[in-house]
């Protein structure tokens, strides 16, 4: 059952952010690592040139712009056309972010003649872009384990049992949250300071600066780079990362409140200080405005209002799948993870099953047994894909007063209809079907047994679309 302490929830809160920070410190090592070989590479760069081409301890901005030659061009080119193979991969899946970095090499590459200043931009724009790219995977990975993590013992200490998809981390790590997401601020991170590092080398070549010095702008650049653009994204994603997994679980256990709680960030910034404590309706959360993160670097988190009637009747409606052995669960997980197109397939066309199908079949029945019967209309959507043969036939054997049997396992779907531009809708009035929701919620999924009998009430054709009703057959 959920723990009532109210500091019990907070200092179950106050770990999980702990925990949280603590999984992304190795990610931030590393990025700042990646800033560190970046900023050593382009100063190397920077100086080749120098030390080749100055004057007086001195490049001017004039000797600058004059073209690579010989085997200096030819090193040049060779590196830019091996990382052009690289880009040609990312291209596909970068933001668009990625893709400013990228124009001003993409547009060098087209070019015969290269000014010494256009290496150098080149390589920055080059060792940025590698910083971005293994900076969004490592994040990426760590933001996952975040959100695994927070949810599981979410779930946990409210006393329900439910289990995250990985769309779900998807859809929450790659949602656009304040105008971005963490790939999203990373190039864009690397686009900025690139553009400042850029001018930065230019202004120098026109003052004639000595290397000495551009290199320490170069480095105090990099330096502020680490310290602020790295360490305030890492940290605000971890936080908006959390509680939206908090948030995920309370929904799951049908909390309906939420108490803000900015007591963990000793330097509690005004807006928060200001919601402290307050109450807010959890359909009514939104980011910035009355859930953490408000601000970047935000440590906020929340804290439950529980209904303890409301959430006993919800752990009731569980009571059954609560019950289901280690294997049965396995089997829900198994059917509802893509693997059921093969079994049913087996089962409609009646072939000899496998011993691995047979378990996981015996498996399966046990476990719908034991899962609650959903009464309530479902849907079914069924795509043919041009094979007029097939649908010919599933059409003959479903006419109305006539009853048809199902060999397979059949999904269906409460809520909105699952793909309305199938070829086939079917309604069904269900009454025993089995409510597996609770380890599908994206799907909503409800399934029936194999061999279930239905019988055909009504059949329609509805702008090109056939749609059939059918009821459950009383045994």
């Amino acid at each position: 059952m959920a723990k009532m302490s109210k500091e019990y929830w907070e200092k179950r809160q106050h770990e999980r952010e702990s925990k949280a920070y603590s999984s992304i410190l190795e990610v931030e090592k590393e990025y700042k690592e990646a800033l560190e070989r970046a900023k050593i590479d382009i100063n190397k760069q920077i100086s080749h040139i120098g030390t080749t081409y100055m004057k007086d301890n001195q490049l001017s901005h004039a000797e600058a712009m004059k073209q690579l030659k010989g085997s200096e061009y030819k090193v040049w080119r060779k590196q830019l056309d091996e990382y052009m193979q690289e880009w040609k991969q990312l291209k596909r899946t970068a933001p668009m972010e990625a893709k400013k970095l990228w124009l001003e090499i993409e547009t060098l590459s087209a070019r015969s003649r290269i000014s010494r200043l256009d290496s150098i931009r080149t390589q920055i724009d080059i060792e940025l872009s590698k910083v971005s790219t293994e900076a969004v995977e490592s994040t990426r990975k760590a933001l996952y384990g975040v959100y695994g993590d927070t949810y599981k013992e979410v779930v946990k200490d409210l006393g329900i049992k439910s289990m995250f998809s990985d769309s779900m981390v998807k859809a929450v790590i790659a949602r656009p949250w304040s105008g971005a997401n963490y790939s999203n601020r990373i190039w864009g991170n690397s686009e900025k300071l690139a553009r400042v590092l850029k001018q930065e080398v230019t202004t120098g070549m026109i003052q004639r600066i000595n290397l000495k010095k551009m290199g320490k702008r170069i480095s105090d650049r990099i330096e502020g780079a680490k310290k602020n653009d790295v360490e305030r994204l890492l940290r605000t994603e971890v936080n908006y990362t959390m509680n939206q997994a908090t948030l995920d679980g309370y929904k799951d256990a049908k909390i309906e409140k939420y108490t803000f709680d900015a007591t963990l960030d000793s330097r509690t910034s005004q807006i928060c200080a200001e919601l402290n404590g307050e109450t807010f309706e959890l359909s009514k959360a939104a980011v910035g405005v009355n859930y953490p993160p408000m601000h970047p670097r935000c440590r906020s988190t929340t804290t439950p209002v529980i209904d303890f009637e409301a959430l006993g009747k919800q752990l009731q409606r569980k009571e059954e799948s609560d019950k289901l052995t280690e294997e049965e669960f396995l089997a829900v997980r198994k059917y509802i993870g893509g693997q059921s197109y093969a079994l049913n397939e087996s089962l409609r066309n009646r072939r000899e099953l496998s011993d691995d199908y047979k378990q996981w079949s015996r498996d399966l029945d046990k476990a719908l047994d034991k899962m609650p019967k959903y009464q309530g209309e479902v849907t079914r959507s069924i795509g043919f894909f041009g094979q007029k043969e097939q649908l010919k036939e599933f059409l003959q054997i479903h006419k109305v007063g006539e009853d048809v049997e199902y060999p397979a396992y059949t999904s269906t779907t409460k809520g909105e209809i699952y793909n309305p531009d199938a070829d086939i809708l079917v309604k069904i009035k269900s009454k025993s079907g089995r409510d597996i929701s609770s380890m599908n919620k994206e799907e909503q999924e409800i399934v029936y047994p194999r061999n279930s009998k239905f019988t055909v009430v009504n059949f329609k054709v509805n702008y090109g679309k056939y749609e059939i009703e059918m009821e459950e057959k009383d045994e």
